[in-house]
C-alpha cells in the first residue's frame, strides 16, 4: 500500500516535484558521473558493466541507458534505485527537496486512515530499548557472536516477557485499532476487551521494505513457546511473498556488486554481514515467489543461493532455482555442508569458512545436470529419456536462448544423444537467439512514428499549427500517441509555442512506459534532421493514416450496403469522399461504393 495515506497526490504537487529534483543529484548517490557535453555520464546504477553507457540530461531532467534499455525522469531513477512506487518516490523526493505535501480531505464519516508506519516504529523503539536493557539478551546475541554494531545496524530488540508490556509502553499514545491493524496485539475470544501484546519473549527483526519503510516485524522465541518463528500478521502492507529481509542494507552494495547470496532465515543475513558478507537477503523461511525474484533482478544480475544443507534446504534450493532463472539471473549453489545452515557453519567453522564457500559457489545449473544425469546414465535408453525430460524442465525457464542452448548441449553430451533431440524437448529452435537481447548503443529510431515524436520535441525545427498535424489515431503505437497527444494538448494551450520537455513530462504523469519511451528518444543520439524532414514525416504519417481509413470505410461501406442501411451509408460515403479528395488533391467522385 501506499505511504500517501493522507497527502493528496495531485498534477501540481508532481509538477513541482519534477521542478525540484535534481536527476543529477539523484544518480551521483550511485555512481559517478563525469560532464560530457550538456549530458553527464557514468556506469549504470541499475546493472553491472564496465564501459560507461549511462547518460543524464540534466536540463531535461532524463536518463537512459544505451546498456540495458532503461529510461525515464528523476522520478523513476529514484524509483528503480529505492524501490518505491510511484506515490512513495513521489513523497520521498517532496520531502527531500523540501516541497509542501498538500493534505487529503479527510475521509467520509470523519474516520482517519491510520498511520501504521508511525505505529510500527513506535513498537521498534520500545523493543530496542528493551533489548539494550536485558543482559540476558546482550549475552544470547554475544553467544551466537552477532557484534553490537550488526544489532543496531538490523534494529534489533526485544519483546519482554509478560501479555501487556507493549500496549502500556505505547498504547496511550495510539488508538488501540492502530495497534491491531498494525498486527502488533492480539484479542482471545475469552477476553475481546483485553488487548494482549502478540510478541512476547521473543528477539524482534524489524522488517522493512526496499525503500527502507518498516512494515512488520518476525520474532524469534526465547522460551519454550512452540512457535519458533511468528510474524506480524499479513496485510497490504506486511506480505512476506513481495519482502526479503535486510534488502534495505543489502541494496547498495548488491548493486555494487552485482550479486546477491539469498538465504533462509534473519539470522543467516546477520552472520553473512558479520562475515563480511554484505550482499545478503532472506526469503524469511518461504518458499522464493516469482516476486521475490523479480525485486533481485532490480538489484543483481546473480544470486548465490545460501539455503541449509539439509534435504528441506536442497528441495527449497530446487523449488527457488527455476524462479530465480525465469527472471534472467544467474545462480550459484555455495556447496554449505549438510546440517549446517550459513551462521551455524560461521560460528563453528569461523568467518573465512562461509566466505570460502560463497567464493566458489558453483553454477545451480551445472550442479542439477549432473545431479539429473550421473555417469553412465547413457548406456540404459529408459533412464537417458527419464533424465532429458527432467533436464528439459530444468531449462525451459531460462528466457536467454542462447544460453538455454548452451547449457542443453552440456546435458546432451552427458546423455549422449544429439543436441537437435534435447533441444527440440526443451522447446527452442536451433538459432538458439535471446528474446530480451539489449538494445545496441546509439541505435537510431526504428519507426517513423518515433521519428516524429524526437524531430517535435528534441529539435528547433519549425512546427506547423496545431491543426496541421495528424490526428492522434496516425499512432500505432499507444506510448507514442500518448506522448503525441500530450505534446499537441500543450501545443494548443500555449498559443502554438512548443512545449517543453519537463511540461510533457509531468502532464504525462505516472505512465511509466511513455516516459521511458521518452527519455529513450530524446537521450539516443539520433541523425541531424535533414531540412524539411519534420514536415516530411507528418505527412508521410498522416498519409499512412489516411489510407488505413479509406480501407477501413470501404469495409464499413460494404457491411452498410448488405445490412441496407440508407443513413448510414450516406455517411461514410461522405466521409470516404472527403478523405480521398484531402488524400489524393481531387474529387474522387461519388461513384466508388467499395
Amino acid at each position: 500500500m501506499s505511504p500517501l495515506r493522507n497527502i493528496q497526490l495531485t498534477p501540481q504537487l508532481v509538477q513541482a516535484v519534477r521542478d525540484a529534483v535534481d536527476i543529477v543529484d539523484i544518480a551521483s548517490e550511485y555512481t559517478r558521473l563525469t560532464k560530457a557535453g550538456k549530458r553527464h555520464k557514468g556506469l549504470c546504477p541499475l546493472h553491472k558493466e564496465k564501459t560507461p553507457s549511462f547518460s543524464v540530461e540534466p536540463d531535461q531532467g532524463l536518463f537512459y541507458c544505451f546498456g540495458c534499455g532503461q529510461g525515464g525522469d528523476a522520478i523513476k531513477l529514484h524509483q528503480a534505485l529505492s524501490g518505491d512506487d510511484f506515490p512513495a518516490a513521489i513523497e520521498a523526493l517532496a520531502r527531500r527537496y523540501g516541497i509542501p505535501l498538500p493534505k487529503a480531505s479527510e475521509p467520509r464519516r470523519g474516520r482517519r486512515e491510520p498511520d501504521l508506519e508511525r505505529v510500527l516504529e513506535a513498537a521498534a523503539g520500545f523493543f530496542q530499548g528493551q533489548l539494550q536493557e536485558s543482559k540476558r539478551l546482550l549475552d544470547y546475541l554475544e553467544r551466537r557472536k552477532i557484534p553490537m554494531e550488526l544489532v543496531e545496524r538490523y534494529g534489533l530488540g526485544y519483546a519482554p516477557e509478560g501479555w501487556r508490556n507493549l500496549v502500556g509502553a505505547i498504547g496511550p499514545r495510539f488508538p488501540m485499532t492502530e495497534l491491531e491493524a498494525a498486527g502488533l496485539v492480539s484479542r482471545s475470544d475469552k477476553r475481546p476487551d483485553e488487548p494482549y501484546d502478540r510478541f512476547r519473549q521473543r528477539l524482534m527483526f524489524p522488517i522493512r521494505n526496499a525503500a527502507g519503510r518498516l512494515v512488520g516485524f518476525g520474532g524469534r522465541a526465547l522460551g519454550d513457546d512452540k512457535a519458533k518463528y511468528i510474524n506480524t500478521a499479513e496485510t497490504s502492507r506486511f506480505q512476506k511473498g513481495y519482502l526479503l529481509y535486510g534488502l534495505d542494507v543489502a541494496k547498495r552494495a548488491i548493486r555494487d556488486q552485482g550479486r546477491a547470496f539469498l538465504v533462509e532465515g534473519y539470522f543467516d543475513v546477520l552472520g553473512a554481514a558479520a562475515a563480511g558478507i554484505e550482499t545478503c537477503v532472506a526469503s524469511m523461511g518461504t518458499a522464493l515467489t516469482p516476486e521475490q525474484a523479480r525485486l533481485l533482478k532490480r538489484f543483481a544480475d546473480e544470486v548465490m543461493v545460501g539455503y541449509d544443507g539439509d534435504e528441506a534446504g536442497e528441495k527449497a534450493f530446487r523449488r527457488a532455482l527455476p524462479t530465480l532463472l525465469s527472471e534472467g539471473l544467474t545462480v550459484r549453489r555455495p556447496a554449505i555442508p549438510a546440517g549446517e545452515d550459513p551462521d551455524s557453519l560461521r560460528r563453528k567453522q569461523g568467518e573465512d569458512a562461509l566466505l570460502e564457500l560463497v567464493v566458489a559457489a558453483e553454477d545451480a545449473v551445472m550442479l542439477e545436470i549432473r545431479r539429473l544425469v550421473p555417469d553412465r546414465v547413457s548406456g540404459e535408453p529408459s533412464r537417458q529419456a527419464k533424465a532429458a525430460k527432467e533436464v528439459a524442465e530444468l531449462l525451459k525457464p531460462i528466457p536467454d536462448g542462447i544460453l538455454r542452448y548452451s547449457y542443453a548441449r552440456v546435458a546432451a553430451d552427458r546423455l549422449g544423444v544429439p543436441v537437435d533431440l534435447l533441444w527440440k524437448r526443451v522447446g527452442g529452435d536451433r538459432s538458439g537467439g535471446a528474446p530480451d537481447e539489449p538494445k545496441a548503443a546509439g541505435k537510431v529510431v526504428r519507426s517513423l512514428e518515433e521519428r516524429v515524436v524526437q524531430l517535435l520535441l528534441a529539435s528547433n525545427l519549425p512546427l506547423p499549427p496545431v491543426a496541421e498535424l495528424p490526428p492522434e489515431e496516425a499512432f500505432l503505437d499507444a506510448d507514442l500517441r500518448n506522448i503525441f497527444e500530450t505534446f499537441c494538448a500543450l501545443y494548443s494551450e500555449a498559443g502554438d509555442s512548443r512545449p517543453e520537455v519537463k511540461a510533457v513530462l509531468a502532464k504525462l504523469g505516472s505512465q511509466g512506459k511513455a516516459v521511458d519511451q521518452l527519455a529513450r528518444l530524446l537521450l539516443q543520439e539520433p541523425v541531424a534532421p535533414a531540412k524539411g524532414e519534420l514536415q516530411t514525416s507528418l505527412a508521410s504519417l498522416k498519409r499512412r493514416w489516411q489510407q488505413q481509413r479509406l480501407r477501413e470505410l470501404s469495409t464499413e461501406i460494404s457491411r452498410a450496403q448488405s445490412l441496407g442501411d440508407t443513413d448510414r451509408l450516406e455517411r461514410l460515403l461522405q466521409d470516404k469522399n472527403a478523405l480521398s479528395r484531402e488524400l489524393h488533391g481531387r474529387d474522387s467522385g461519388s461513384g466508388d461504393h467499395t
